[in-house]
């Protein structure tokens, strides 16, 4: 049995809520290969996300989509074109956890040596 104990301070419970919180969001079935394809190419329709994300269906892509649009890690963008298209793209707050999902996958590398 370990002597590990966490402090019960107000401070350190929001933080354990916070990290909940962030590990709820990202580690939904598909987010982070989303995340990391987002970031290959400026803007992607969704088809060529899909063909991207092998084994996606469409249903969850596009609720992946939404919800990561609702986050604001990726944008929606409508071409006034004829037929319209609709790319999506990440934003700032989404190219800074793509930045953190790669130090990640890094660090698990290195882990396994």
């Amino acid at each position: 049995m370990s002597n590990y104990q966490i402090d019960q301070n107000a401070e350190t419970i929001k933080e354990c809520r916070d990290f909940t919180t962030v590990y709820n969001h990202i580690s939904k079935k598909w987010t982070m290969p989303l995340v990391y394809a987002l970031g290959l190419r400026r803007s992607i329709r969704f088809n060529e996300l899909k063909r991207m994300v092998t084994g996606i269906s469409s249903a969850c892509l596009s609720d992946r989509l939404d919800h990561l649009e609702k986050l604001g890690v990726v944008e929606r963008i409508v071409r006034p074109v004829s037929p319209p298209t609709v790319e999506y793209m990440l934003t700032e707050k989404g190219i800074e956890l793509r930045k953190i999902l790669c130090d990640l996958a890094v660090w698990m590398g290195e882990e396994k040596r």
